[in-house]
């Protein structure tokens, strides 16, 4: 019997490794998740464009950086744009884009680097979120510069609560999920 070497706490350990059928499932969970958690911890932070504080990220940084940017991205875009357009709120296809390049790039960038590019992922998913809010309430639903200056710190906590939460989880998602994905 020969010992097997562990990957590194900061490798994506989760290997998509099964059927169809079950990367469907964990995407479909991942999907949900980041739904209900963007839809249930929430608080309005605006009463003009129903802007709003929620700890979706914290379940996009956790996808991400645990099964990488396809299911990151997917979960992030789609199960926030749900969340959005539930409320309904004009920010919905914005929030596709932007969410779903957030998973994206916080999955792919750490998934490169074992070593840095988990805070480097975090960085420039931040950037992409706080930045693509910003001009989407500034010159795409045209609620003004100001509008767009207000959201940016709520947006920034959210990316740092985000990742302070979504790192452990992550990291204990990968240590502890078999692996069964591909």
């Amino acid at each position: 019997m020969t010992a097997q070497a562990q990957p590194s706490p900061a490798q994506p350990r989760v290997v998509m490794r099964g059927s169809a059928v079950t990367r469907i499932v964990f995407l479909a969970v991942a999907t949900s998740l980041v739904f209900i958690v963007t839809r249930l911890a929430a608080i309005q932070i605006s009463a003009f464009n129903g802007q709003e504080f929620d700890l979706g990220d914290v379940m996009i940084f956790t996808f991400a950086w645990t099964f990488g940017p396809t299911i990151g991205g997917f979960a992030g875009g789609v199960g926030s744009f749900l969340s959005d357009a539930s409320i309904p709120s004009p920010f919905a296809p914005f929030t596709l884009v932007i969410k779903g390049t957030e998973g994206i790039l916080a999955g792919f960038v750490a998934s490169r680097n074992p070593n840095w590019g988990w805070p480097v992922s975090w960085l420039l998913a931040g950037i992409v979120m706080v930045g693509g809010y910003f001009l989407t309430n500034w010159l795409f639903l045209g609620y003004g510069f100001i509008a767009g200056v207000y959201e940016v710190p709520f947006d920034t906590a959210q990316i740092i609560v985000g990742g302070i939460i979504g790192r452990p989880v992550a990291s204990l998602l990968r240590k502890s999920l078999p692996r069964v994905l591909a």
